[in-house]
């Protein structure tokens, strides 16, 4: 090296320090800037918040991928390899020391979107008004009504700072009024779902004053445990044998998970303050509360 064609701008290179300084305090390694934007996603272990951490990283986000065990999570550390925009990080929803140290890690990152995803179904057969699990229903609405208020409220900061970004909660059908039909089961399950559409009705006017988006998005009936693709001689779950018959009946179709989650991406993409505490279908069409 020539040193005597080497200068160095004192401003320049304190500038230059800084930018590594931060590129290596990011999870990720890289520069902010070399992505299209950054994504928490809760739940991110299976089905469709696997796919959406699948589908972001793919268009080029910084994806931080959680679930409660990622140790398990055989799949999402594989996307995790393939990616290196997309990192795999701890996170129990209804665990206030899970989402703080979480958050403490990130707390000097913008996020642009938070997808509010986890979410218990349970068992069918102990959602029943003679058969209720009433433990099974604490857990249902700790983790789908509290939940995402836990994390909405540990990250909002951070979405706040991102311009302010965007907050996703995906909601139900099962958990609407104006939707709600016989047969009469899933009680729990339906009530920890529109409970938690009430908080982010909530939530939507809390946060609307500052520009932010709250949204509540149904995803549809979304194949994510592979019931279209059981023969007509494998074995069916119990709980879900009702379903897999009106699926080979034509009378219930289920979403492959990478065509629902494709169709939410491009309907979070043109969410605009009017959708602000809007509950939206997958496609668009607006739901009743």
């Amino acid at each position: 090296m020539n040193f005597d064609r080497l200068h160095i701008n004192s401003g320049g290179l304190l500038a230059g320090f800084v930018c590594l300084a931060l590129a290596t305090s990011l999870p990720w390694g890289s520069r902010a800037d070399d992505f299209a934007g950054t994504v928490l996603i809760s739940g991110s272990n299976r089905g469709i918040g696997l796919e959406f951490a699948r589908q972001y990283a793919e268009q080029g986000w910084r994806v931080v991928a959680t679930c409660r065990s990622p140790e398990k999570a055989v799949d999402l550390q594989l996307l995790a390899k393939e990616y290196r925009g997309l990192v795999v990080e701890q996170l129990d929803v209804t665990k206030s020391e899970s989402i703080g140290l979480l958050q403490q890690k990130y707390a000097d990152q913008p996020i642009d979107l938070l997808i509010n995803n986890a979410a218990l179904l349970g068992p069918r057969s102990e959602q029943a008004f003679a058969t209720q699990n009433y433990e099974l229903a604490v857990k249902q609405y700790d983790v789908n009504a509290l939940g995402p208020m836990r994390v909405s409220n540990a990250f909002v900061g951070n979405v706040r700072a991102a311009g302010p970004g965007k907050i996703v909660t995906l909601g139900s059908a099962a958990g609407s009024h104006g939707y709600l039909r016989p047969p009469a089961d899933f009680y729990s399950y339906r009530a920890s779902k529109a409970a938690l559409h009430f908080l982010v009705h909530n939530l939507s006017m809390e946060l609307a004053n500052e520009g932010m988006i709250v949204a509540l998005i149904n995803p549809g009936l979304v194949d994510t445990r592979g019931l279209a693709d059981i023969g007509p001689d494998d074995p069916v779950p119990e709980d879900y044998a009702q379903i897999v018959k009106l699926i080979r009946s034509g009378v219930i179709q289920l979403t492959p998970p990478q065509v629902a989650v494709a169709a939410m991406i491009e309907l979070i993409a043109g969410l605009g303050p009017e959708d602000n505490g809007v509950f939206l279908n997958f496609d668009g069409q607006v739901l009743p509360w």
